[in-house]
């Protein structure tokens, strides 16, 4: 006898099948645990089982959803201004302060830190903010108070101890700082030009107060000292220049290489040029100045600390008419430190005018 065995309908095969993936499909999402944050007003993803977290106080309405509260987030915290204040000395000092926003809380801005603006130096402000969950934001800002800068008084009055800056050969590029630093002191010099650089700055320093003095047009020791013809038609030059320029006829005037400078007898066979100039330039109405101080700049000093040394070191009680170059910037940058020493030391700056001390040398020529 033979056994007839069935087999099962494939139809049932199938079915099987498909309730073993729809298992195998409801575990993996039912059961798996999602983590995502939702602000406050948001509303929450539509998942069948999940973990969420929350900022406090968040309206969250879903059931199946499992809502951990917590906030771990500082407050941000964004300065109004600069990150780094530069304060002159005894300037009040005005707090631009900060704003900050959280994401879950409104929060405000607490501030520590003094400025001493008498009280030159560098100081931290510190701006920070809190949430009610306890997360707190900080930011910084530097506030740097100057030294302070004694000025020379507006009238400054003749004493025992005077200084007056000169500056040879200019106008030049670094003429415009050095007029900036003495405007910064309220210090007055004296500049003997040539036909160099702009009727511009010629007139800056006319109308800054200083003196304007002639070093000659060309300041060609060839020319100019080949004959008393050459060396009054460059002087005339230059003074026609500052004339156009200002308005100032000026009778001040200096040598190039100053009256006591050798260089020229190599130029006026031997007739002793400078004894003859010197004469001639005061017979018609000029008066010519030469320096009891030189800082060094055109021989020997290299560097704004050596300049500055150089001055300093040669002064004491009287009258000093200083040489300096405006050419030069390592000379114009110890400008600064001259005169502070200066103010500090009760010397008065004064521009050189028709009465001045002449300071002058031997002539050798």
């Amino acid at each position: 006898m033979r056994l007839q065995v069935k087999k099962p309908p494939i139809t049932l095969f199938y079915s099987l099948i498909s309730v073993l993936v729809f298992l195998l499909c409801f575990s993996f999402f039912a059961f798996r645990p999602i983590s995502e944050t939702v602000k406050e007003g948001q509303k929450s993803p539509e998942y069948t089982s999940s973990t969420i977290s929350v900022c406090p106080n968040s309206s969250i309405v879903d059931q199946n959803l499992s809502v951990v509260v917590g906030d771990n987030e500082p407050p941000t915290i964004t300065l109004n201004g600069d990150a780094e204040i530069k304060l002159d000395y005894g300037k009040k000092f005005e707090d631009p302060g900060a704003s900050a926003v959280d994401n879950c809380d409104k929060v405000s801005v607490k501030t520590e830190g003094e400025v001493s603006s008498k009280e030159p130096g560098t100081y931290t402000i510190t701006y920070s903010a809190t949430d009610e969950s306890g997360n707190t934001g900080e930011i910084k800002r530097t506030v740097t108070v100057k030294k302070r800068i004694v000025q020379q008084s507006s009238a400054p009055t003749s004493g025992s101890k005077i200084i007056y800056l000169t500056f040879d050969d200019g106008p030049s590029i670094y003429t415009s700082a050095l007029l900036d630093t003495l405007k910064k002191y309220n210090v007055k010099a004296t500049f003997f030009v040539t036909g160099a650089g702009s009727d511009d700055i010629l007139r800056r320093e006319y109308n800054e107060g200083h003196s304007i003095g002639l070093h000659t047009f060309s300041h060609g020791y060839s020319y100019i000292y080949s004959s008393t013809d050459n060396f009054f038609a460059d002087l005339y030059k230059i003074q026609n220049r500052v004339e156009n320029a200002t308005g100032l006829k000026s009778y001040l005037m200096r040598f190039p290489g100053g009256s006591s400078n050798t260089v020229s007898r190599g130029y006026d066979g031997g007739s002793h040029i400078m004894s003859r100039l010197a004469r001639q330039v005061t017979d018609a109405g000029f008066a010519y100045f030469d320096w009891n101080i030189s800082s060094g700049d055109a021989g020997g000093a290299s560097t704004s600390s050596q300049v500055a040394n150089n001055v300093i070191r040669a002064l004491g009680s009287g009258s000093y008419v200083v040489l300096q170059h405006d050419t030069k910037g390592f000379s114009v940058a110890a400008v600064e430190t001259i005169i502070q020493y200066g103010l500090q030391n009760g010397y008065t700056f004064l521009p050189l005018s028709m009465g001045s001390p002449t300071a002058h040398h031997g002539i050798s020529n």
